[in-house]
């Protein structure tokens, strides 16, 4: 259902549509260079283990960036509460659930002492996105029901 946007929440949405793809491309630029750098001056049997690590990580926020932007955009034209806007949450939510995940498995069989602190926040987090996707869809079904009965 299309309604007339409110503007604050357009300017926020496009805000954090900004802040994100800017921290995707900045978190990839900081972490990956540093490792490719370090690939070339040394070769050693655990820079792998790094190098997944911040792949996947620099991965998922390039990902997770790019659904803002897509959510952002369907708020910025009036689509708040749809179907489509509850599939982005539960995408970037299962996204950040998987990358946390796999980085978790990723550390726990890597010969390295790293710690887990982020991958278990990640998980969390994105577990709590899950929960907001599915709030989201009771609300679209309310919404209905409610259009339904006006």
């Amino acid at each position: 259902m299309k309604t007339k946007p409110d503007k604050q929440l357009v300017q926020y949405c496009e805000a954090l549509m900004v802040l994100s793809v800017f921290s995707a491309t900045y978190f990839g630029v900081s972490n990956i260079f540093p490792i490719c750098y370090e690939l070339g001056k040394d070769a050693s049997d655990t820079f792998i283990w790094f190098a997944l690590v911040q792949g996947i990580k620099a991965y998922a926020m390039f990902f997770i960036a790019v659904l803002t932007y897509f959510l952002a955009r369907n708020v910025r034209n009036g689509s708040v509460f749809t179907s489509a806007n509850q599939r982005i949450l539960l995408a970037i939510g299962g996204s950040t659930v998987i990358s946390g995940a796999l980085i978790n498995a990723i550390i726990n069989c890597s010969p390295l002492e790293m710690p887990t602190d982020t991958s278990l926040l990640l998980i969390i987090i994105g577990l709590f996105i899950v929960l907001v996707s599915l709030m989201f869809k009771i609300g679209i079904r309310m919404q209905e029901e409610q259009d339904l009965t006006v």
